[in-house]
């Protein structure tokens, strides 16, 4: 005999709302065993039949790794699969992270664009998503922008966060996905401490006297390293090798797709050919522009990258590098600066580099890597510098704009030194330095003249130009190029010291948040903005190609032996004066320090005390 005991609740469901609960479930069931077709009939959204395989390939896998070359939607696809996953699994909590607290928002705000149908491309989308989203405060619209962490948070339980890659504020979290955007640029602490965030085992229960051979089993928890490739010592390397040969093996745990850029540009649409996100046009521009970097980021080849003793590897200027556009003169008239000129005339390079010189309270003296200027001739045929008083002409349009002389500022007020190299390439002996030894005019203004009154060059110049300031900081490359060099190296090591400008990828715009990190914003690059980011490209390639090499007591910097003769060491070495610099201030910061002296103990005589 079989009794039923119908308990009463606290409301009562109609029959027809019980059936929209069926259904409900039945589309969450349908949509968990095909989230393919889940994406394109509930959320609107059509995908390419790489991004379909990519999406199927992941579902079900406890280790994803995405290489994929630039321009092929890396970072929407991740939003797409996140939502997926987000609506379908009740309390799934994901957490997205990146190189800085910037990129991992980048993933999120994909997110809340396809959600609010602000994505042109996705002509068809649906505010699915959008209508699941708790309304958080009178005015929310689900998704909540603080400094520290963007998040969202589902009817269901499920949440979507942002992380920074400071290792010591990301401990202690759990994740049902971790999604960690440019992979390839991380570093291996990060990789430690956040892969934590998954290793509780996703069908541990305990208490409620529940039968665990009888519960279904949940999702797997997710590791999911989403870039194009970098370079054979980075962890995401090490990965992808890992897990294409348990893939390789039948570990259905294991999944990788590796998608370069022929596959990108051949890529089809429900196996129809169309219009390509990648161009070949702009594949072959790259392949001439520079073939290494191209190879690995649209072909998806790991540089073998890491020579011996090379002093700074792309994983370390991607750390300093902050998404900002290139200075183009002194935007507020108060900013401090310091010029690094290495000029030539035939045989070299001859490049300004200008850095912005910050006294930060918490870490001292740091810089800001300003702007690169190339002085060449674009009418010579081996593109050679420009003569020497043209070289010099310019230098003093840079030098004013720096100095902030739009805001009234007196002569190189706000230049802090000018370093230059003193030896033959400088050309002291009616060199550019002896161009800057008298007072000159710009624009119906005398300005006066700059001279390095120690240098021995100068010994009769010091009485000629007595109002020349004393600016000036010519610097022997002989004598201090191993010096020059090392201060690189121990520079880049310190987290904040030195700062880059954006990686340029060839666009007209850099996609940018606001000083409070809340909005993105699209920032238009005009055409001196883009020529400076091409120029630290070029700075970036110089600094991962030189190397240390030490035999005995003897150290040399040099390139390696395939690239001498082939590249120039002209920006690296103006870079180099420019460290050598700061680590001299940041050495005279730490020796001058007030000396922190506890308050004087006050001694009481013992024959006052009471008794």
């Amino acid at each position: 005999m079989i009794t039923i005991l119908n308990v009463p609740t606290e409301r009562e469901f109609s029959q027809r709302k019980l059936e929209t609960y069926a259904k409900y479930c039945q589309v969450l069931q349908w949509g968990r065993s095909h989230p393919v077709e889940f994406t394109e009939r509930f959320m609107g959204i059509s995908l390419l039949d790489i991004q379909k395989y990519a999406i199927a390939g992941a579902w079900n896998a406890e280790f994803i790794a995405w290489l994929e070359s630039r321009n092929a939607g890396k970072t929407t696809q991740a939003a797409i699969y996140t939502m997926n996953r987000t609506l379908l699994i009740p309390f799934h909590n994901t957490y997205f992270l990146g190189n800085t607290g910037a990129q991992a928002k980048e993933v999120f705000l994909k997110i809340e664009k396809i959600a609010k149908r602000e994505i042109e491309s996705f002509t068809g989308s649906t505010e699915v998503f959008f209508n699941e989203l708790r309304q958080l405060g009178a005015t929310g619209d689900g998704f909540v922008r603080d400094p520290s962490s963007f998040h969202t948070e589902a009817f269901n339980g499920s949440a979507i966060n942002t992380l920074n890659s400071d290792v010591v504020n990301i401990k202690g979290k759990r994740a049902s996905l971790v999604v960690f955007d440019e992979a390839g640029w991380f570093g291996s602490e990060l990789f430690v401490q956040a892969e934590q965030f998954t290793n509780q085992d996703e069908n541990f229960k305990l208490g409620g006297n529940i039968n665990l051979a009888l519960e279904p089993k949940n999702f797997p928890r997710q590791l999911l390293y989403s870039s194009s490739a970098s370079d054979e010592e980075s962890g995401f390397y090490k990965k992808v090798r890992s897990f294409t040969r348990q893939m390789l093996m039948g570990n259905t745990s294991y999944f990788v797709c590796n998608f370069n850029a022929d596959v990108v540009r051949t890529a089809t649409f429900n196996g129809d050919p169309y219009p390509p996100l990648l161009s070949q046009v702009k594949i072959d521009k790259a392949m001439q522009d520079d073939y290494d970097k191209a190879m690995r980021e649209l072909y998806n080849h790991f540089s073998a990258g890491v020579h011996e003793g090379q002093i700074a590897t792309a994983r370390d200027l991607m750390q300093c590098t902050i998404t900002k556009p290139p200075l183009l003169g002194n935007p507020d008239g108060v900013r401090r600066f310091i010029l690094a000129w290495d000029s030539a005339r035939l045989n070299d390079n001859s490049v300004i580099l200008v850095a912005e010189l910050i006294n930060d309270e918490k870490i001292g003296w740091r810089m800001e890597l300003a702007n690169i200027y190339s002085l060449v001739d674009v009418a010579t045929k081996g593109k050679t510098p420009l003569r020497l008083p043209e070289q010099v002409e310019r230098f003093k349009d840079i030098l004013l704009a720096y100095n902030g002389n739009d805001f009234g500022k007196l002569d190189y007020e706000n230049i802090e030194v000018v370093l230059m190299d003193a030896g033959a390439g400088g050309q002291i002996i009616g060199g550019a330095s002896d161009y800057l030894l008298a007072n000159w005019e710009r624009d119906g203004v005398v300005h006066r003249g700059m001279i390095d009154p120690l240098h021995k060059a100068n010994e009769t110049a010091r009485n000629a130009y007595p109002d020349a300031i004393r600016n000036v900081q010519l610097v022997d490359p002989k004598g201090n190029r191993n010096d020059l060099f090392k201060a690189i190296e121990d520079l880049l090591k310190l987290d904040g010291v030195i700062k880059l400008p954006a990686i340029y990828d060839g666009k007209d715009y850099l996609n940018m948040f606001t000083d409070d990190g809340l909005e993105e914003v699209r920032y238009p690059l005009n055409t001196e903005e883009q020529i400076g980011l091409m120029q630290v490209e070029l700075l970036r390639k110089e600094l991962t190609t030189m190397c240390k090499y030490t035999n005995g007591d003897s150290v040399t910097y040099n390139f390696p032996p395939e690239y001498r003769g082939v590249m120039h060491d002209d920006r690296v070495y103006a870079f180099g004066l420019l460290c050598w610099y700061l680590a001299r201030l940041r050495r005279k910061q730490i020796i001058q320090a007030p000396v922190k002296r506890e308050p004087p103990v006050r001694k009481t005589c013992v024959s006052a005390l009471p008794v």
